[in-house]
């Protein structure tokens, strides 16, 4: 058995390696993946953003009825269909509240997701109230489960939105990496941490986070989470390479809370490290370069550059029509051969001229 709970992903793309299987073949998937029996709902909806229908299938007979309203509102978030999630929500507040089967986890998760909407109509002080609501319940009744560790994750995400990052960093340390939540919880959590001790000026603790976000999602098959991460890691570090560094889990071992009075210090990476995650980040890469904001591919151009290692990247360098993000045009810019600047300049004014 694994020592932690693995993703949903996990299982999923079991299912595509090995499957079709039945029910009793997923349910062991599911043991040697360290979950509880008490529920499909996590992976029936990892199914669905997968477009596994044929294993949703499988798992969707298991639901309960307030199950399956849940599944339906992650189906109404993902189609994009915001003007049926009030009276989705109250279906699914009413199936999980009914006497004969009340589900208290599940009334946390719904009003979760009532707060999304509150937030998503405007009404912030409503949405922090059900976001709070949320967390407290789930905290209390389900801690570190996948309902809990979304209500983290969301909680943090609103204090985002509204500024308030220092709170959110507060969320985020609310999740402790060798704790019990799931490790695609603490990836995510790690990689949003990374990004605002950036901002703040702390890049020795961000580039850290940024560390353990990408191995965590790399172990987990979270690629996309892992491209974001890894460049987080390449933009923040290609630049403090020193041959002496201590090594990046020797860093994150000896790592202290930090004093508000005291220096962040100076980041110092191993080569080797930015080297290798150079190379996994380029050898996941789909190639596609579209997307107004490409901050893995600023990462990957920036360590290239740094790395002397442009050319593993040239699928970038080729395509200036496809990319829609004028930061990546103009770092491109930056490191491109005179000679073929001229379309990536043309790129760079027919997309500012589209901003206006």
């Amino acid at each position: 058995m694994n020592d932690v709970r693995q993703s949903t992903a996990n299982l999923v793309q079991r299912w595509k390696d090995e499957g079709p299987v039945d029910l009793p073949a997923l349910s062991q998937w599911r043991i040697d993946d360290e979950w509880p029996e008490n529920s499909w709902l996590p992976h029936a909806e990892e199914a669905f953003a997968q477009k596994q229908n044929d294993l949703l299938e499988i798992i969707v007979a298991e639901l309960t009825d307030a199950q399956l309203a849940t599944l339906n509102l992650t189906k109404l978030r993902f189609e994009g269909k915001a003007d049926e999630l009030p009276e989705a929500l109250e279906n699914a507040w009413a199936a999980a509240s009914n006497p004969k089967s009340r589900d208290l986890v599940l009334e946390g998760r719904i009003r979760m997701e009532r707060g999304l909407v509150k937030f998503e109509a405007g009404d912030i002080e409503a949405a922090r109230d059900d976001l709070a609501w949320a967390e407290t319940r789930l905290k209390s009744v389900a801690k570190a489960s996948r309902e809990h560790d979304l209500s983290l994750l969301n909680k943090a995400a609103f204090h985002l939105m509204i500024g308030e990052d220092l709170m959110a960093l507060q969320v985020y340390g609310d999740i402790p990496r060798n704790g019990e939540h799931a490790p695609e919880t603490v990836a995510f959590s790690r990689l949003g941490a990374s990004r605002i001790l950036a901002n703040h000026g702390d890049v020795p603790a961000a580039i850290r986070h940024s560390w353990v976000s990408f191995n965590l999602s790399r172990q987990q098959n979270m690629n996309d989470i892992m491209l974001q991460a890894g460049s987080t890691f390449l933009m923040l570090a290609s630049d403090s390479m020193y041959d002496n560094a201590v090594p990046m889990e020797k860093q994150i071992e000896d790592a202290k809370p930090r004093g508000t009075d005291q220096p962040a210090g100076e980041p110092r990476v191993l080569p080797i490290e930015v080297s290798d995650v150079f190379k996994t980040c380029v050898e996941s890469w789909d190639g596609d370069v579209s997307g107004q904001d490409r901050g893995d591919l600023l990462g990957l151009l920036f360590a290239g550059h740094m790395l002397g290692r442009v050319g593993e990247i040239n699928g970038i360098m080729t395509k200036p029509d496809e990319v829609e993000d004028m930061m990546l045009v103009a770092a491109v810019l930056q490191v491109i051969d005179p000679e073929k600047a001229e379309s990536w300049q043309n790129r760079l004014n027919q997309l500012a001229k589209t901003s206006e």
